[in-house]
């Protein structure tokens, strides 16, 4: 599913409702947890990164698509977890802005294009966060 978003979101810079729900539904009945303290951690892990997200697009840093999508993401880590998929995240959306800034720098677009001003499709790097996030576990 995250990278059904990803590609949605290169495409038309939209990530629809129905991926994070799939993706959520998803961690709810294939991840089932076993245990309460599972779904207490898993619980807390969507809490922290609704949170943390809500209050990034409330200062339009984050696209509401991403939000969802990072939401529904966190239901699959317990919170132990959690700290992987953040930084992993965080470091492909570094590499991937700096690749779009030199790619902006190397073939600059016409000013009725407003490339310059085009978002960052975002669910790129949150897919290789989880991909790196699943990685990680299936090694451990």
């Amino acid at each position: 599913m995250l990278v059904l978003a990803a590609a949605s979101d290169l495409r038309r810079y939209l990530i629809p409702n129905w991926m994070p729900a799939v993706l959520a539904l998803g961690a709810m009945v294939l991840a089932f947890p076993q245990s309460g303290e599972e779904w207490a951690s898993r619980g807390l892990s969507f809490a922290v990164v609704a949170a943390v997200t809500v209050g990034l697009w409330l200062a339009r840093t984050l696209g509401g698509g991403d939000v969802k999508l990072l939401s529904a993401a966190a239901l699959w880590m317990p919170f132990s977890t959690l700290p992987t998929f953040a930084l992993a995240v965080s470091v492909a959306g570094g590499v991937q802005a700096l690749i779009v800034l030199v790619l902006r720098r190397v073939r600059p677009a016409p000013p009725a294009e407003g490339l310059a001003k085009r978002p960052l499709p975002y669910a790129v790097a949150i897919a290789a966060g989880g991909f790196v996030w699943a990685w990680e576990r299936w090694q451990g």
